[in-house]
């Protein structure tokens, strides 16, 4: 029994390695891909699949089958704006007889989100109460790594400098050190509002490592509208934990009706323009992405009687031109709500905008710890106020990130509720 024991035990410090690894092999490959049968399969996903082939290894040797259910079911609520979404579109593609290019592009890209919100629950599942520890460190080795040849080309000083001036100047100056085009920012913005609810929770010294990690790294992978996510998502989950309990459902049922208003709104805003008066009289920079609105917005019509291009349009205008009028050589629409009305048309924007926050908030916090319904919460909204200007949705780093945590924050919430109710049982 006890040669069992200490078997079972290197085999999940085995498993533990492995994953480990798996996870820094998929974030450090954030933008490599290979050719396979004509089209890029990125080396992060091919990376997703074997941690869930190890997890199912895990499974057979070490059969939990509640815990495996409990993880798979908020990472499939966080996928189920992405299988709706690739299931409304089909009707789109078939009556406007779309390129078979399209949507093969249209069909992948979502279902690569859907692996990882699968890999998600698996590395909760191979790694328990490690997993968002576990994952931190695996993107920050990949960071690290990532980050070697620039401090060695450099230097420390030089480095420091270079940050300083990057970072006051808002992104405009000091280049050649920053790791802005991994994305990595918005997944530590996800880690910061998990590891600022937790800080009780360990050591000062562990929990400040992590904070100065999460910080710096911040700041080299700048994003404004990463920074002002932190702040609103920080805001909101701070104001729920501090709130009396009896009006925390009516807070977040107004965070709810709020999101969907907003997002609902949104739309026309862009589309007739006003979005780019206020930059404009604001004088903010908003990155070209006043222009690329104006270009897409001959495309498409605010109007039920829109009803959408299908999955995978926006990515084949952009295949297929070296170059747009507007000048710029990138033309990624820059805000998920309008990439998705374009492709998905009023009604299936609605359908996917409904799931993609209400839905998805009111099935994860359920109220059974205040602090890991903050973390939820905090994510959900940072996740929200991204999509306003970035293209995040598909982004493969932020939607493991987010559902590793969004999976052990609703698990931890369980795990409390049981214990209280044991305790009252006794």
């Amino acid at each position: 029994m006890e040669k069992e024991r200490i078997g079972t035990d290197y085999g999940q410090k085995l498993a533990e390695g492995i994953c480990f690894l798996l996870l820094v092999e998929i974030f450090y490959f954030y933008n490599n891909y290979v050719t396979i049968g004509g089209f890029g399969v990125g080396y992060q996903y091919i990376g997703c699949i074997v941690l869930v082939a190890v997890g199912g290894i895990c499974f057979l040797v070490s059969p939990d089958v509640p815990y495996l259910y409990h993880s798979m079911k908020p990472a499939g609520m966080l996928a189920m704006s992405y299988l709706a979404a690739v299931l409304y579109t089909t009707a789109i593609w078939i009556f406007s007889f779309t390129p078979i290019r399209q949507m093969i592009s249209g069909f992948f890209e979502p279902s690569y989100m859907v692996l990882c919100a699968i890999c998600a629950a698996v590395t909760v599942y191979i790694l328990r109460e490690k997993a968002v520890t576990y994952a931190f460190w695996a993107m920050t080795t990949a960071f690290g790594l990532l980050l070697l040849p620039k401090l060695t080309e450099y230097g420390p000083a030089e480095f420091l400098r270079r940050l300083i001036a990057y970072v006051s100047s808002g992104g405009l100056d000091g280049g050649g050190i920053n790791l802005e085009d991994t994305s990595f920012c918005y997944t530590y913005v996800f880690f910061a509002l998990y590891f600022l609810f937790h800080r009780k929770e360990e050591a000062p010294g562990r929990m400040f490592l992590r904070l100065a990690v999460t910080v710096f790294a911040i700041l080299d992978t700048f994003k404004r509208s990463g920074l002002f996510a932190l702040a609103v998502s920080f805001f909101a989950a701070f104001a729920y934990v501090r709130m009396p309990e009896k009006y925390r459902r009516w807070f977040l049922n107004a965070i709810v009706i709020g999101f969907a208003l907003s997002a609902f709104l949104y739309i026309p805003v862009v589309r007739y323009g006003l979005f780019n008066r206020i930059m404009d009289a604001l004088n903010i920079n908003t990155s070209s992405r006043t222009t690329i609105y104006n270009y897409y917005n001959k495309y498409y019509e605010f109007s039920p009687t829109y009803l959408g291009r299908g999955l995978g349009w926006t990515h084949r205008l952009v295949a297929d031109a070296d170059r747009f009028n507007v000048g710029l050589q990138s033309v990624n629409v820059h805000c998920d709500y309008v990439k998705h009305y374009i492709e998905l048309g009023f009604w299936g924007y609605l359908l996917w905008m409904l799931l993609v926050f209400p839905w998805l908030v009111k099935k994860t916090v359920k109220g059974d710890s205040v602090t890991d319904d903050a973390v939820v919460l905090g994510v959900c909204i940072a996740m929200a106020v991204l999509r306003l200007t970035e293209n995040i949705s598909y982004l493969y780093s932020a939607v493991l990130g987010m559902g590793i945590i969004v999976v052990k924050s609703v698990l931890n919430g369980r795990n409390k509720r049981m214990l209280r109710d044991r305790e009252e049982m006794t």
